[in-house]
This record gives structure tokens, C-alpha cells and sequence, in this order.
């Protein structure tokens, strides 16, 4: 089975796409008026979950402005996946990659490096932003295991007027089960070749007014061939609901994790082989008013902090050494309101404000160890209009003050027409927009020696703007409920300028005190224009059986050879998973990328194919479930793992369960 990226194929597979939704939209035109008026929408999908990435309403998908994925529970457990990033893979248009063990790094439509930049993570509507990492997300940092995930919503495409800067080509939001939800005892153990070890446990408690969970585990991997890069995490994890009334409730969310990653590489004298010690924690409180079924508000707090420690030395020839000291403090704390309303039988809307503050402490990268600090604040509208059965009209806007930039506007407009309950067509524009982060915009990361500069990597000159996105889409969204059967299709355009990208300057010699030095600046010296079809086909006939099947082709125009090189070509997944009169389930899942060049790399991952099986019997003893599960992965022919010359090993492991 192979995805291929040959420009012939390609084409000859949007054709096809094109053709294939052209004629849908036809045949279901011509049967528009057999929609029947007498069953509101509402009544004929109740089964179908609501979505409330999108504009922060909850929505049915077929309401939601843009393209939206779903990966529920089912589809986690049959993924085999042990570690969150894993997912994604099965998600349109995505990346994942692993930079080194322990590290991965998930993006949208490319333009990432070790860092992924342009896309916004939640967690129960917490910002995963890290401002350590110029403005990305650590996917280490995360505490949540995959067990206590309810559901993941992707929005696939802008979205800053919704969240804000960096929700720049994707919103990932990560909801997490209740606590009610989670109530006794559960575990897993994990075991299996390549350092494999993985144990979690969790216990959940219930009262007639309040609830509460509590988790913790350990993880550990022997990371990818060919580095010297195990790592391991333990993590903690608790969330409570307490209700004082019928009406309000209050959700406590707290968590932390200690990790150490392997990182560096053999005979590398300025970044060798060590092991770098990272601890985060975070706490989370959200208070939510229900004023009746059409109207709801709420206000929430979070605050989160970032250790890290990597200081190690350089050897010289006359066996001194020079230090460096990567150590990192930051701290993130935000404060929201969001209120959404039924305004008549045919109008909703939301609407909120957010603030958010962070500090980072990071000597090596700003030569000081003074704080580094930025504030910016948000406020955003958004509208549902259904002036009939057959229309949703969204609209939006985002206005945003961050102190490292000027005043940014984000709009967007969504009409999505619906010409019978199983089909919707949703053309939409929208603009967003990425502020640059602290180490961008005031980078001074150097290396001294005896009170001497011997090396300046990067020294920013600052007066960046905000990188900009202009996106044009077309959605298909089927769904036909007897036969278990959803397809969403998207067709888009992209219009990427102002990127923020590295480029090499001659420094002056008061700063550099030699003579033709050069360092890196952060500069908006790049753009980019990508077009593509992107589609996910969903098959649950019965409960217990799955098929998704997802693929994306992409055409990145740029003047920058190395910007249009980091977006893939191609990408595709297959997810299939059955459940047997007997108990047995069994599982297959293929994954495939096209080669790309990732950001600050200068060596190409070759194409990325990875295929895993899994198989898994669930047995009860005294009304107590127990599950026995073995997968094995491995990638298929030649494979680099996000920079040449180390790839994932063939892994295998065993999992077990139980809970009551």
C-alpha cells in the first residue's frame, strides 16, 4: 500500500476527489426537497456529539465553521497508541515526528522544526503554550494519560478568532473525562523490547455533589536508533467537580511531570550526550454558571511553571572548559471569561476576554538573567446564524494586544449549506496571525569565556511583525448514520507571509570583537502559498468494528526552497480495527509521509512509513474487566526519523488493564 507523491498521481487523485464531491453535491441537490421540515435537526442527530473547538458554541459538526476531526475513545484504544503524539498521525494533513527520544513534535500542513510554532494545544481549555520554547508546545510537559481522554477535537485550519496568536494553521483541543466519569480503581502495565516499561495508575471517587480522579504513572523508551537519547517521565495527574447548585459547578485541574530526556550527539564537542532534567506542574480552576439550556458563562484561572536543567561544559585544548548553562525558568499564568447565548431561535453567539503573562529566565539565550516578560490580552465574538434549516451563516472576530507587537484583527465568515440532513458544503475565509515569541524577538544567545564572547548563534535585531495567514476553504461534510458511514473532504489555499525564519548576518565588531562574524537573526524574510485536497472516510457499521482512512496532497509554492521544502507533499493513514464474536479484537494501522526537510535541519527525513498490529482480548472475572493487549510496530523500508541517519526500532509490547 503506498501513498505516492508523484505529481501525475497527485493530480489524478484530486481529480478523482473533486469529481467525487462534485457528483455528491449533485445528486444530493436534486433531493433537497425530500429534507423532511417536520424533525428539527436537532432530533435527527442526537447521537452525533456536539463540537466546541470551532467558535467555543456548541455546535453540531455540520453547524461548526471549517474542517473538524474527531478522535474518540474507541478510536484511541484501537489505535494501540502509547503516547499522544501517535494519534495525530491518523489525523489529515498532519506530521509527527520524533527529533530525539522523548521529543516529538506534531504540526499542520509543515513549516515546523524541533519546534512546532503554528499551532495551538489545549487541555480542558488550558494553553500548552511554552514560552521556553519560542513559542511552541512541549509535548513532555503533558500529564494527562491517554486513558483519561474523552475526546480530541482538530480544527484543521485557522483559527485566531477564536484563540488568538498561534492558532495559526490548527487547534488542537484535548478533553479530558470527568471525573465522574472515572470512578474506582485502574491500571496498566506496559512492557516490552527497546526500554518499553510503562506503568499507570488511577483512582476516582464519587459524592452526590462533588467528584474527583487522581492518576499517576511512569514511562520510559529507549528512544530511536542510532542516538543516545532513552528517556523517562513520571507524571501526576487530578481533576475534581464540585456543584454547589444544580446550576453552577467548579472544576479543579492540577498536574505536574519529571522528566529526563537523552539529547545531544557522539563527538560533538558543543552538544554531547547528556541528559537534560525538565519538571513542569500546572494548576487549572474553572467556574461555570448554566443560566438556562441556551446560556452559559464562565471564568477560569491557570497557572503554569517550567523548569528545566542542562548545563554541561566544552573541552579546550588546554584542558580548561567553557561552560553552558542551559538552565530555564518560566512561568505562564492566564485568566478568562467566556459567555455563549441563544440570542432568538435563529442566533447564537459567544463572546470572551483573555489575559495572559509570562516570565522566562533563560541566560544562554538572552545573555542575562534578568526576566524576560511579556503580557497580551484578547477579545473575540462569534455568531451562529440559521435563518433556515438549509443555511448556517458563522461569523467572527478577534482583536488581540500583545506586548512584543502591534494590534492584530482576525475575522472569519463560514456559510454552510446543508441541502439534506446527511450532506453540508461549508465555504469559508479566514485570517489569523502568529506573534513572534520572546527568543525571537530579543535572541542574544552567546557563549563566553574567561568574561569573553567566543560565539554568538543568534542575536536578534528585533521589530518583528506578526507572521500572517490568508485561508480559503472548501469543506464536505457527509455523514449517514445507518451505515455508520462520515467523509470530510477539504480543499484549501493558504497564503502564508511575514514568516519568521533564521538568516545569517554580518555582526558589527563591537558585538562580535572579530572581524567577519556572523551570527542568526529571526527574520520576516518568508511566504508561502499551499494548496491542497485533504479528506477523512470514517466506517463504524456496528459497534466494536472501524475503518478510517485518510489522506492529504499538498502543492507549496515559495521563493524559499527550504520553507516549501518542509511542507510534504503527501500524507495518508489507515486506522482498522474489529471486534469478534469470540472477544478477540484485532488491529492494523499504516501511516505514511512523503519526504520533507524539517525546519533547521539540513539533511532530509526520507519517506516515513510506519505499520503496527495489534491484538487484544478483554476477559471478566467477578464483573471485573481485564484486558490482555500485544502490539507490534516497525517502519517499513528505508526510514529516517526526522533528520538522516536514525529512525524508530521495531518495538513490542504487551499492555495490561484492569479496572474496577
Amino acid at each position: 500500500m503506498t501513498f505516492t507523491h508523484d505529481r501525475s498521481a497527485r493530480q489524478t487523485h484530486i481529480q478523482l476527489c473533486c469529481g467525487f464531491l462534485a457528483c455528491t453535491t449533485l445528486i444530493v441537490a436534486a433531493k433537497a426537497d425530500e429534507l423532511s421540515t417536520n424533525l428539527s435537526e436537532r432530533e435527527f442527530l442526537t447521537d452525533i456529539p456536539l463540537v466546541y473547538s470551532a467558535s467555543r458554541l456548541p455546535q453540531l459538526p455540520q453547524d461548526a465553521a471549517g474542517a473538524i476531526s474527531i478522535i474518540d475513545r474507541e478510536m484511541i484504544r484501537a489505535s494501540g497508541a502509547r503516547d499522544i503524539t501517535d494519534l495525530f498521525r491518523f489525523v489529515p494533513g498532519f506530521q509527527v515526528g520524533t527529533s530525539s527520544g522523548g521529543q516529538p513534535v506534531v504540526s499542520y500542513h509543515g513549516l515546523s522544526g524541533q519546534i512546532s510554532q503554528r499551532m495551538q494545544v489545549y487541555v480542558d481549555g488550558r494553553s500548552l503554550y511554552a514560552p521556553y520554547l519560542f513559542g511552541g508546545v512541549d509535548w513532555t510537559a503533558l500529564s494527562v494519560p491517554l486513558d483519561e481522554i474523552e475526546r480530541i477535537e482538530i480544527q484543521r485550519g485557522a483559527n485566531s478568532v477564536t484563540y488568538g496568536a498561534n492558532a495559526f494553521l490548527g487547534v488542537i483541543h484535548i478533553i479530558t473525562r470527568a471525573a465522574a466519569q472515572s470512578v474506582g480503581f485502574h491500571t496498566q502495565l506496559t512492557q516490552g523490547n527497546a526500554g518499553i516499561a510503562d506503568r499507570h495508575v488511577r483512582w476516582g471517587y464519587s459524592t452526590s455533589n462533588a467528584q474527583w480522579r487522581m492518576s499517576a504513572g511512569t514511562k520510559t523508551d529507549d528512544g530511536l536508533n542510532n542516538r543516545l537519547d532513552a528517556f523517562s517521565t513520571n507524571y501526576f495527574d487530578f481533576r475534581a467537580e464540585i456543584q454547589p447548585s444544580l446550576t453552577t459547578e467548579l472544576s479543579l485541574f492540577a498536574g505536574m511531570t519529571q522528566s529526563k530526556l537523552g539529547i545531544g550527539f557522539n563527538a560533538t564537542a558543543v552538544d554531547p550526550p547528556r541528559g537534560e532534567k525538565i519538571e513542569s506542574s500546572f494548576f487549572h480552576a474553572r467556574y461555570k454558571s448554566v443560566i438556562d439550556s441556551g446560556q452559559e458563562w464562565s471564568v477560569a484561572f491557570s497557572s503554569t511553571r517550567d523548569e528545566g536543567n542542562d548545563s554541561f561544559s566544552i573541552p579546550l585544548l588546554n584542558a580548561d572548559t567553557i561552560p553552558v548553562d542551559n538552565n530555564r525558568h518560566a512561568q505562564r499564568y492566564a485568566l478568562s471569561y467566556q459567555h455563549f447565548k441563544d440570542l432568538n431561535p435563529s442566533l447564537r453567539a459567544s463572546w470572551g476576554l483573555e489575559y495572559n503573562t509570562d516570565e522566562l529566565i533563560a541566560k544562554q539565550l538572552f545573555n542575562t538573567e534578568q526576566p524576560q516578560t511579556n503580557d497580551d490580552w484578547h477579545a473575540y465574538i462569534n455568531q451562529e446564524w440559521k435563518p433556515s434549516p438549509f443555511w448556517t451563516l458563522n461569523l467572527g472576530g478577534l482583536v488581540e494586544r500583545n506586548g512584543l507587537t502591534t494590534r492584530q484583527f482576525a475575522p472569519r465568515i463560514s456559510l454552510n449549506w446543508k441541502p439534506s440532513a446527511e450532506n453540508t458544503l461549508k465555504l469559508g475565509y479566514s485570517s489569523a496571525f502568529r506573534t513572534p515569541s520572546l527568543f525571537e524577538q530579543r535572541a542574544n544567545w552567546r557563549t563566553e569565556y574567561q568574561g569573553r564572547t567566543v560565539d554568538i548563534r543568534y542575536l536578534s535585531t528585533g521589530n518583528l511583525i506578526p507572521e500572517q495567514v490568508k485561508a480559503l476553504d472548501l469543506v464536505y461534510f457527509g455523514q449517514w448514520q445507518k451505515q455508520g458511514l462520515t467523509l470530510d473532504a477539504r480543499l484549501f489555499r493558504e497564503e502564508i507571509s511575514q514568516l519568521i525564519m533564521a538568516e545569517l548576518y554580518l555582526l558589527p565588531f563591537d558585538q562580535a570583537n572579530t572581524q567577519n562574524a556572523v551570527a542568526y537573526d529571526l527574520r520576516n524574510n518568508a511566504s508561502v502559498t499551499n494548496t491542497g485536497l485533504e479528506y477523512q472516510l470514517s466506517w463504524r457499521p456496528k459497534l466494536g468494528t472501524m475503518l478510517v482512512w485518510s489522506q492529504n496532497f499538498s502543492n507549496p509554492s515559495s521563493a524559499n526552497s527550504f520553507v516549501q521544502s518542509s511542507i510534504p507533499r503527501s500524507s495518508g493513514s489507515l486506522l482498522l480495527s474489529h471486534t469478534w464474536s469470540g472477544g478477540m479484537i484485532t488491529g492494523l494501522s499504516y501511516t505514511e509521509t512523503a519526504p520533507l526537510i524539517w525546519l533547521g535541519e539540513s539533511t532530509p527525513a526520507n519517506r516515513q512509513r510506519l505499520v503496527s498490529l495489534r491484538l487484544a482480548r478483554t476477559i471478566r472475572i467477578s464483573d471485573t474487566p481485564i484486558e490482555l493487549s500485544a502490539v507490534w510496530r516497525q517502519p517499513v523500508g528505508q526510514y529516517d526519523e526526522f533528520r538522516e541517519f536514525q529512525s524508530i526500532p521495531k518495538q513490542f509490547w504487551v499492555n495490561f488493564r484492569i479496572e474496577y
